[in-house]
């Protein structure tokens, strides 16, 4: 994932409009994959692509979305800390540090007691910083290539400043499917609903609105961009808050440039607390994954697991209003539904709010939810 800093994003603004300023030549993202070419490390490539001369917001955002494409030497990181950690105790015990002399006998003292060479050790000391670290490949990518995820980058970074974000995907199996996985795994805020000639349209809390980990939800809202294009023909609509002024986005895919259009690889599970849930139950109950989807008022809903006749919900970012919705939708069609809610994000009001919900502190235990889940259990191995 490429989402870039702030600072390199390139914007046009028109009224209470805004758009990134996508690249439509690939030539500078030419230039750029040469600066890589002739680095030996990422440092001085990013010196080369300063001295390439043209805009810095620009010569920014593709070195730093090539940079993820660069093979690098590979290095111990917890060596790396360990070594940095025991040069800097030296240097403090040794203070003021001001010679040529005084700054080897530092390294060789942490040598002697890591039993290391001490060149080794300098080595090391370098590499905690990225700059240092080598190219070992030259990149592969061509210039069309990353002008096409230097733009789907621009696009990620304008969305993590939104206040909300709507989609429109086809009603199609296999891409609701694989987009709901994501939402999912990522831990979103959504509302989804069918939409009018067959579209799928949902409705995301941005990060700019949430009440906290606001760079995390911005990350992961950012993560589902692939997703969302990857579905072929699709529309975005969102409000960006800039320098305290709020613009409107939009874009579809008869007027984007060109864009990468694969997914990312899909996980078997959508994160480590389903699959922990998923092990601990599936011992003693029939879990399904992924159940049926359910529609209700025109607005489509689909758990993490079922059990029985009984919904689970694994529940990440939320904010009251988020779960007081989700409850009022599944009310209305008379599904039992057990939510699980890490302590971490939990608020003082959740008492209030909803019925069948049970904290967890790292990840939901068997012994937790058991009493809840007895009711709906069939054992594994047992036709329901």
């Amino acid at each position: 994932m490429t989402l870039m800093p702030i600072d390199y994003l390139r914007v046009v603004r028109k009224g209470g409009e805004i758009r990134p300023r996508y690249l439509s030549d690939a030539s500078a993202a030419a230039e750029v994959i040469e600066a890589a070419r002739g680095a030996k490390t990422l440092g001085e490539f990013k010196r080369r692509v300063e001295a390439l001369g043209f805009d810095k917001k620009l010569a920014g955002g593709l070195a730093h979305v090539l940079s993820h494409f660069l093979k690098t030497e590979s290095v111990d990181k917890r060596l790396v800390s360990r070594v940095r950690l025991e040069v800097f105790k030296a240097a403090a015990a040794s203070w003021p540090v001001l010679s040529a002399e005084a700054r080897e006998a530092v390294f060789n003292a942490v040598a002697s007691k890591l039993r290391l060479d001490p060149g080794e050790v300098r080595r090391l000391f370098l590499k905690a910083y990225e700059d240092n670290l080598e190219i070992v490949e030259p990149p592969s990518i061509t210039a069309e290539e990353l002008a096409r995820e230097y733009n789907l980058a621009l696009m990620q970074t304008l969305l993590f400043k939104s206040l909300y974000v709507k989609a429109w995907v086809p009603n199609a199996p296999a891409v609701v499917k694989r987009l709901i996985r994501a939402v999912k795994g990522y831990r979103l805020m959504y509302i989804a609903e069918e939409g009018d000639g067959g579209w799928l349209v949902f409705h995301f809390d941005g990060p700019v609105s949430a009440l906290r980990q606001t760079e995390r939800y911005g990350t992961r809202l950012a993560k589902l961009v692939p997703y969302i294009i990857s579905a072929g023909q699709w529309k975005i609509e969102a409000q960006i808050k800039l320098r305290d002024r709020v613009y409107t986005y939009r874009e579809e895919w008869r007027t984007a440039p060109d864009l990468p259009r694969q997914p990312p690889q899909e996980e078997e599970f959508d994160s480590s607390i389903e699959a922990e849930f998923y092990r601990q139950v599936s011992r003693v109950c029939r879990v399904e994954r992924e159940p049926e989807v359910l529609v209700v008022d025109r607005r489509v809903y689909i758990p993490d697991f079922k059990i029985g006749e009984l919904y689970v919900e694994v529940v990440g970012f939320w904010t009251p209003d988020y779960l007081r919705r989700k409850y009022e939708k599944l009310a209305k069609v008379k599904k039992p539904l057990l939510v699980l809610v890490s302590e971490e994000l939990a608020m003082a009001t959740w008492k209030g709010l909803l019925p069948n919900v049970v904290l967890f502190k790292d990840r939901p235990r068997l012994s937790d939810v058991y009493k809840h889940i007895k009711p709906y259990c069939t054992p594994p191995g047992r036709q329901p």
